[in-house]
């Protein structure tokens, strides 16, 4: 109990630092260098003093510069920091909006160049997608978590199609990645926080060229399907 409120408290202070940086540092652009090294510094701070080691594979099946529709399964919170972490370059999340009202870390987030999703709403998730469809013009990645929300079981669920409705309306590639150990160090509803491993493993690139509207489903499924064939429940 005693490591967990100093975890709390380290968090807390560390991401209020983190947050003034990225402020600071957002005023001469989103998606500068220093931006996105000020996100990297705050996930590994929160791992590192969380006790929690990274093993990252497949950064070859990335190509420099290129921007890609990162799509990852979702196990704990702390997938978000193994994100921040291992993917390399210029990229950002696509988070549900209600993190967006938290004081100073809603203001630093957009400043930053992540984007809110109102997902009971679809209008203005239609909107969302346009404006992040943009955003990947620019050069900038996308981070996205299909299932929705973290799973409660451990097991992988459907993925929805929003994020590969993106990646074909664009023409972008998707850099399937696997996350395994996240559900051992945090499990969802739960305030137990255990040290371990969190493996992040980039797969083969997906290309939408060859996909339209009609066969989004194949689509799901071929990135779900290599995401499930990698994916070790039992590491941590």
């Amino acid at each position: 109990m005693i490591r967990l409120a100093g975890i709390i408290i380290f968090v807390v202070i560390h991401t209020f630092v983190m947050a003034v940086a990225a402020i600071i540092s957002s005023l001469f652009g989103s998606y500068t260098r220093c931006t996105n090294g000020i996100i990297r510094l705050w996930a590994k701070g929160i791992l590192w003093f969380s006790g929690i080691k990274m093993e990252v594979e497949g950064l070859e099946n990335i190509e420099p510069g290129k921007p890609y529709i990162y799509i990852a399964n979702h196990q704990s919170n702390f997938d978000i920091l193994a994100c921040a972490y291992a993917i390399p370059g210029t990229a950002r999340f696509v988070a549900k909006k209600e993190l967006f009202k938290i004081p100073l870390f809603a203001q630093s987030m957009r400043m930053a160049g992540m984007i809110p999703i109102d997902r009971g709403k679809s209008a203005e998730a239609r909107r969302t997608l346009d404006m992040a469809i943009d955003k990947v013009r620019q050069g900038v990645s996308l981070i996205l978590f299909p299932e929705g929300t973290r799973s409660l079981d451990g097991a992988i669920h459907d993925f929805k199609k929003g994020s590969f409705v993106l990646a074909i309306n664009g023409r972008f590639d998707i850099m399937p990645m696997c996350i395994c150990g996240s559900r051992h160090i945090m499990p969802k509803n739960s305030l137990k926080l255990n040290k371990g491993r969190i493996k992040v493993q980039f797969l083969a690139p997906v290309s939408t060229k060859d996909y339209t509207m009609d066969d989004r489903n194949v689509l799901v499924e071929t990135v779900r399907n290599q995401i499930m064939a990698r994916f070790d429940p039992d590491y941590h």
